[in-house]
């Protein structure tokens, strides 16, 4: 029945769920799926920290190497939005710092290939001019005002 639950209606069965280890209900508790939950979540922080680091990267190389003041207001919006959302995940689960920073330089080749697939004739940098610090590229603006 636990299984089924899970299939059928995942909401009532995390709901039921947390009733059971509320109440310390340990024989009702479904721990194969709970446990595949947790590591879900885990894998979902982490998912969204390599993606918001990814549109950083895209918008500060935009805002720093492409020269188009129509764009620059909104390339700008974004890298403080991004920025705001992971230092928020970062808050809410300091262990991603070591994680995100671990991913830096992958995640910047990926950023540098989509920018580069969309202005081709822009001649950017082969290597991450900006840093791989999380501590930095939140806070650091890496383009003249």
């Amino acid at each position: 029945m636990k299984n089924q639950l899970y299939d059928t209606d995942f909401v009532r069965w995390t709901e039921e769920q947390a009733e059971s280890l509320q109440k310390h209900n340990v024989e009702a508790i479904d721990w194969q799926n709970i446990q595949e939950e947790i590591i879900a979540l885990g894998r979902s922080e982490k998912h969204e920290l390599e993606n918001r680091l990814e549109v950083l990267l895209e918008h500060l190389l935009k805002r720093g190497y492409i020269d188009s003041t129509y764009d620059n207001r909104g390339w700008e919006i974004t890298i403080k939005e991004q920025r705001k959302q992971i230092r928020r995940l970062l808050r809410d689960s300091p262990s991603l710092k070591k994680y995100g920073e671990a991913l830096i330089a992958e995640i910047w080749q990926d950023a540098r290939s989509d920018v580069q697939d969309l202005y081709p004739t822009i001649s950017l940098p082969e290597t991450n001019p900006f840093s791989e610090s999380l501590d930095q590229l939140l806070t650091v603006t890496f383009w003249q005002q």
